[in-house]
């Protein structure tokens, strides 16, 4: 069984395909999950198996709560998919874009001033 999880720091979704169409583990692992230290919020899905953590980073790491999940028997080999990465270079790309426009929108807004004074 393999998992996925995706991780950015505060918040953590968790592939677990035992949970498909299973109900009664899904309300066993959201009552543990609610029971953590340092956990905000927990969704769990029926349909997909996946789980999505929201936690307080200073109070608990993503580690502890896989280890926890692992501990369980939720989880054996994992995956993990850290997004930081991804949304850093998503960022730059916006970055550039905002800053291509802002340049053209300026440069516009020059050549028509300059046009309205002559």
């Amino acid at each position: 069984m393999a998992n996925y999880i995706h991780h950015v720091p505060g918040r953590l979704r968790v592939n677990i395909p035992v949970l498909k169409k299973d109900e009664v583990r899904v309300r066993q692992l959201r009552c543990y999950l609610e029971g953590m230290h340092g956990l905000l919020q927990a969704e769990t899905s029926i349909v997909t198996g996946s789980v999505v953590i929201k936690y307080d980073p200073s109070l608990t790491s993503s580690a502890a709560i896989l280890d926890s999940l692992r501990d369980l028997g939720y989880i054996r080999n994992v995956d993990v998919l850290n997004q930081p990465y991804a949304a850093h270079s998503l960022q730059k790309v916006a970055d550039i874009f905002v800053t291509k426009l802002v340049e053209t929108a300026v440069e516009r807004s020059a050549v028509a001033l300059v046009a309205a004074l002559i």
